[in-house]
């Protein structure tokens, strides 16, 4: 079976780290391919290592509309060249340009699959539409939790039976550097609590409101201190944030990292404070590092975190509530090992990269016996 995966770009994100857990624990006889649309970047690199073979559509510098179309047409050309069975295609984009490009290769099954929930404003006012398009030229649509599905399916009722839940799932942990190793090098004092959020530093992630919590948490407790580990547009506004909140010297914006497995064994405690989310990757990391996690009840936070037993979920946007969570784990170190031992185990048992990608290529396999029925009745017409 020869999978390919269109994705808009491979720089670094979520969608990409899934990309390439596709990639490296793809079954045996499996073969994987990867196209970024844009660019590439690292994970492009990471998923060639795993085994992928990969390319980038689009040629930096030309003109953006022919070269949409251009790109389009490498697409369809590679469906028919690489003989590819399945395409999954990551997110809207991918997903229209796979469906486009299988209707003039005539060939390959294409799968979509849905990262975000939906929201509006999300995407061009031709989207609905072209969303319908896509849906109905796609087998099925992936969607990463039960969040995210029934943000999508809804809203085309009559398709809503390709809509299907695939929960996230992550690799095991890199081998990491030891826990003081790591504190040492962040500047922690001896018995610092370290609060740790990871995440690209846009309004989706609601990082200031974060901040505020830490602000009303830091007064009673001087040793706090929280780190942020992203980058984005965000990154001088947080940091005025936390200067007016008088906190410039414990809230550390520590930009985009590739250490972030090392972050995670030396925080004490994860938190999230996004207004949109699907299945937070950095979330799952932390679940796999053995972190408590505080998280806002948004998109699939609560199907990952169990409230009261591996964390605690608190309402969007609320720094008041976000700060009360806080102050009871950084005050309770019995609590915070048994909610972290509780959240390793829920990612074991739930969100591993092996059972997602498990589940995906028996979708594969599904569609396919589906598909060939058809496939020879047209072609005795």
């Amino acid at each position: 079976m020869r999978v390919l995966h269109v994705i808009e770009a491979m720089h670094q994100g979520g969608a990409e780290s899934l990309v390439i857990e596709h990639v490296r624990n793809a079954a045996p006889g499996v073969e994987s391919f990867v196209a970024a649309l844009g660019r590439g970047g690292p994970a492009l690199e990471e998923a060639q290592r795993a085994g992928a073979h990969t390319a980038v559509l689009r040629r930096a510098g030309r003109p953006a509309a022919p070269e949409r179309i251009a790109a389009l047409s490498r697409l369809a050309g590679t469906l028919r060249r690489e003989r590819i069975d399945v395409v999954n295609a990551h997110n809207p984009t991918g997903g229209l340009y796979a469906a486009a490009a299988a209707r003039l290769a005539g060939c390959a099954v294409v799968i979509r699959t849905e990262h975000s929930i939906h929201y509006p404003g999300r995407h061009s006012p031709l989207y609905p539409w072209l969303e319908r398009w896509a849906t109905r030229h796609s087998a099925a649509v992936i969607c990463v939790c039960d969040a995210v599905r029934a943000s999508h399916g809804p809203r085309l009722a009559a398709l809503s039976g390709r809509f299907v839940t695939i929960a996230n799932g992550i690799g095991p942990a890199p081998t990491i550097r030891p826990r003081e190793e790591v504190r040492r090098a962040l500047g922690l004092e001896p018995g610092a609590l370290l609060v740790l959020t990871v995440g690209s530093l846009t309004s989706q992630k609601a990082q200031s409101v974060l901040i505020d919590a830490f602000a009303a948490v830091r007064r009673e407790r001087p040793a706090a201190r929280l780190a942020i580990a992203g980058e984005g547009a965000l990154c001088d506004a947080l940091e005025h944030r936390a200067r007016a909140a008088g906190v410039a010297d414990a809230v550390w914006l520590l930009g985009a990292r590739a250490d972030v497995a090392d972050l995670m064994g030396a925080a004490d405690v994860f938190a999230l404070s996004s207004i949109r989310e699907g299945l937070s990757i950095t979330l799952l990391e932390s679940m796999r590092a053995g972190l408590p996690a505080i998280v806002t009840a948004i998109g699939g936070n609560g199907e990952a975190v169990e409230d009261g037993v591996t964390g605690r979920v608190v309402p969007a946007g609320d720094a008041a509530a976000l700060a009360a969570a806080l102050r009871a784990l950084l005050d309770d170190p019995a609590t915070r090992a048994s909610f972290g031992q509780a959240a390793r185990a829920r990612w074991c048992a739930r969100f591993t990269a092996e059972r997602m990608v498990r589940e995906t290529e028996a979708l594969y396999r599904r569609v396919l016996e589906s598909a060939a029925p058809a496939a020879a009745a047209g072609a005795a017409r």
